[in-house]
């Protein structure tokens, strides 16, 4: 999942084949492990299809109800759907089950994320520079990071998460940011990528 979600394979088709073949494999052996039907619904994100992807992460969180990166990635399929309420009720459950998760970077990006949609930039600012400094955040956290601040009137930052999206991905483009995040919000994916492309992505 991670080689396809984040390109770092020649061929990113076939991570996501493999991915999507490695879930379907744990269904098989335990349909009722939590990790497993995680792992389901993020196989479709690489897909854009939000709708079944909340599906299972429903499933990995109703058979464990502690189950933190669950709750992160049901706000991050609520974010992509434009569906506000519902992704701060789950990544506030994520962040009270685990507030040093290794996935943090992640919690504080889909957070930023629904906040650009909802034009409060500011806030969207804020939360984006906690992800971008959080533990493991990578070049896509940093994109979050420059547009959230590009579009909070916050240049030289923004200019500062460009550096450190080019040192983690030289190749990185506003493209690798709305492949990432197809997110439903028209409006705002045009914002956001044509920020992007002002600071040079």
């Amino acid at each position: 999942f991670i080689e396809a979600f984040l390109r770092i394979v020649p061929d990113v088709s076939a991570a996501a084949a493999a991915a999507r073949r490695h879930a379907e494999r744990g269904l098989e052996l335990d349909a009722m492990d939590p990790f497993v039907n995680f792992t389901m619904g993020r196989v479709h994100w690489l897909t854009d299809d939000a709708a079944t992807a909340r599906h299972w992460l429903t499933r990995a969180t109703t058979i464990n109800p502690n189950y933190a990166q669950g709750f992160y990635a049901s706000g991050f399929t609520s974010m992509l759907m434009g569906d506000a309420a519902a992704t701060e009720t789950a990544i506030e459950a994520a962040l009270d089950l685990s507030p040093i998760d290794p996935l943090l970077y992640g919690m504080y990006g889909v957070r930023a994320q629904m906040l650009l949609q909802q034009q409060d930039y500011a806030a969207a600012a804020r939360w984006a520079n906690k992800a971008a400094t959080a533990p493991g955040a990578h070049h896509l956290i940093a994109l979050i990071a420059v547009a959230a601040c590009g579009l909070a009137g916050e240049d030289q930052q923004a200019r500062r998460w460009s550096l450190a999206a080019r040192s983690k991905r030289q190749d990185v483009s506003s493209g690798d940011y709305s492949r990432a995040f197809p997110i439903r919000n028209g409006d705002a994916r045009l914002r956001i990528e044509t920020e992007l492309r002002r600071f040079g992505f």
